[in-house]
């Protein structure tokens, strides 16, 4: 075996000192990463016995890493002749590779502790990867452009509306919606999601989190419902440059009354399950309605 200058000086052995051998590399290779013993005299032509990545010991105990790639020559009559290898220090790499390891498991442990369906999306809105599945059987529904077929018919035009302005905005994408659950039934969801820049600035996909808010709405829609105006519904349906008969098309309330709750100044005063729908359809394009000690009022969310 010979050794180079530059492999004594990444090993810290001083060549007048130390012969090489494959004894003296194993010496140095740190103990958690040393191969199953075997005779050297064995492995003279196995270049797989240092090939790969390891960290080695110096002799003041200084830690490196190193990676060893080896090939094998053959003389004429197709035996083995020799190995040559080439050593190459790559402590700084896997330096720099710790932060991205450590954010990966921080990544992991988030889609774990997430409260709802993580999700990746294309520009066009398609779902192109579920993120913590394991434990849901149903997400594969969501796949592609199969989470729009979950939605009521009625509220697909406009959450894709909503999704195109994101798209072409950047601004992040943030609604509520009722989703069909495996039964038939719906539930509500809240939907946020944010764009993911390539170096260039450009959106290369959207991450996104699905979470089910079924049970916080029965409150908050009492609350709403009961103290909504007519010059609320008159803004929330102008703020979407809705006619009163796409309203009265998507919530299945005849025109005539719709023209009747916003001809009214005060609290609309009509059945709750109405005036629920009402807010339930305008909430879902992705309207907020304003409930404070202040005058009510109305805006985009």
């Amino acid at each position: 075996m010979q050794w180079s200058r530059g492999f004594y000086g990444l090993l810290g052995l001083d060549p007048n000192a130390v012969a090489p051998s494959y004894a003296e590399i194993e010496r140095r290779i740190h103990p958690e990463d040393r191969r199953p013993q075997r005779d050297p005299r064995e492995l003279a032509f196995d270049r797989f016995l240092l090939d790969g990545e390891f960290r080695i010991i110096r002799p003041n105990r200084a830690l490196r890493w190193i990676r060893i790639q080896s090939e094998t020559f053959l003389n004429s009559a197709g035996e083995p002749e020799c190995v040559v290898g080439v050593a190459i220090d790559i402590t700084e790499q896997r330096r720099s590779l710790q932060p991205l390891k450590t954010d990966a498991g921080r990544y992991a442990a988030l889609t774990q502790v997430a409260g709802g369906l993580l999700w990746v999306g294309s520009q066009d809105g398609r779902i192109t990867a579920l993120l913590n599945a394991e434990d849901k059987p149903d997400a594969h529904r969501f796949f592609g452009k199969g989470w729009l077929d979950l939605l009521p018919e009625e509220e697909r035009e406009t959450a894709l509306r909503i999704w195109a302005a994101a798209a072409e905005t950047g601004q992040p994408y943030d609604v509520e919606h009722r989703l069909r659950q495996s039964d038939g039934s719906y539930r509500w969801y809240h939907c946020r999601a944010v764009p993911v820049p390539d170096a260039d600035g450009s959106v290369r996909e959207w991450l996104g989190i699905s979470t089910d808010v079924h049970e916080q709405r029965p409150s908050t829609q009492h609350v709403a419902t009961w103290r909504l105006t007519g010059a609320q519904l008159r803004a929330a349906r102008g703020m979407l440059n809705w006619s009163v008969k796409q309203l009265a098309a998507r919530t299945g309330i005849s025109a005539a009354v719709i023209r009747r709750l916003e001809e009214q100044n005060g609290l609309l005063r009509l059945p709750d399950e109405t005036l629920t729908t009402l807010c339930a359809t305008l909430s879902s394009a992705g309207i907020e309605f304003i409930f404070g000690a202040g005058k009510p009022g109305v805006r985009p969310r």
